[in-house]
């Protein structure tokens, strides 16, 4: 039997996530609160919105996967269609 190990690619992105991220009508909401030193601190009940293209940057903070962005990214155009 093989031991559990934590799921991280070698770039340190978690593979899984946890339900802490949330893309709605192609916003990417977050649960958590930014701290004083910039950092997020997740799962404190306070609601952070990104955009897809301001996820890019907060990625490793906020444990946005791709899958996030893009998904978000295809919402703001379907949207943006009508």
């Amino acid at each position: 039997m093989r031991p559990r190990t934590r799921r991280i690619t070698r770039y340190g992105y978690a593979l899984t996530m946890n339900g802490n991220v949330r893309v709605d009508r192609g916003w990417i909401y977050i649960d958590g609160t930014r701290q004083d030193d910039g950092t997020i601190k997740l799962g404190t009940g306070g609601e952070m919105r990104f955009s897809p293209f301001e996820a890019i940057s907060q990625r490793r903070d906020a444990q946005i996967t791709w899958g996030h962005i893009l998904t978000a990214s295809v919402q703001r155009l379907a949207f943006w269609r009508r």
